[in-house]
């Protein structure tokens, strides 16, 4: 889960995959914990709650770039091999599914997935599965039975956009993160030429209370 304490400190740190979540399970100051105690430390604790979040449009391409493009084609299909659920979720609206689908018609399904068809499935699926949820939800998640409120004092959140230099310079300096242990990069992946204006408004739709809370410009 995307939640973590800080050593010697009142401060909790909450982000979503594909924000910076790897790197921070790398900080050796942070330690990674549940929902549920998350939600005890805001309910009686009242700590500092640091919160990073990204670019809607960065972070659905951070995604395809990961899950249908780095990670198919690194895999080693002679090892056993078992595809993330981030992945799975978008089997069905590909006419893919593990029983009837071998790992290499699979691995080629999505490596041949353009952005603006992958965006398409997106639109089908996105809330099955964290990675590709609104940011926003990880606050107050709609689907959960069990402490949608994540309990976070407004007065004490701190939020901080990853795409800008100085936000997470304020972020490193509350929380001791190291910026040298940047991990999981997709940096060595080409993005996607263009983005359609279909795809624009899809993801524009999806996200639409990221780009609201979190003061990034639609397209």
């Amino acid at each position: 889960m995307p939640y973590f304490t800080v050593d010697n400190s009142n401060n909790l740190v909450v982000t979503n995959f594909k924000v910076m979540f790897s790197s921070f399970k790398k900080t050796p100051n942070f330690t990674k914990i549940k929902r549920y105690k998350t939600r005890l430390l805001t309910k009686y604790s009242r700590p500092e709650v640091h919160f990073t979040v990204r670019d809607p449009y960065q972070k659905a391409i951070s995604l395809y770039k990961d899950k249908f493009q780095k990670i198919p084609q690194n895999i080693d299909l002679g090892k056993p091999f078992k595809w993330e659920k981030p992945q799975r979720v978008f089997f069905p609206y590909m006419g893919l599914s593990l029983k009837h689908n071998s790992d290499l018609e699979i691995q080629q399904a999505l490596i041949n997935t353009s952005f603006d068809d992958y965006v398409k499935l997106l639109e089908k699926c996105y809330w099955q599965d964290e990675h590709i949820q609104p940011q926003y939800w990880i606050l107050n998640h709609p689907n959960y039975w069990f402490l949608k409120d994540l309990g976070a004092d407004p007065a004490r959140l701190n939020i901080y956009k990853m795409d800008r230099p100085e936000e997470m310079e304020a972020f490193a300096s509350a929380t001791g993160f190291d910026f040298s242990n940047r991990a999981n990069s997709t940096g060595a992946i080409e993005p996607p030429p263009a983005i359609s204006a279909e795809s624009l408004q899809i993801i524009n739709s999806i996200y639409s209370e990221d780009f609201a809370a979190f003061g990034y410009e639609r397209k």
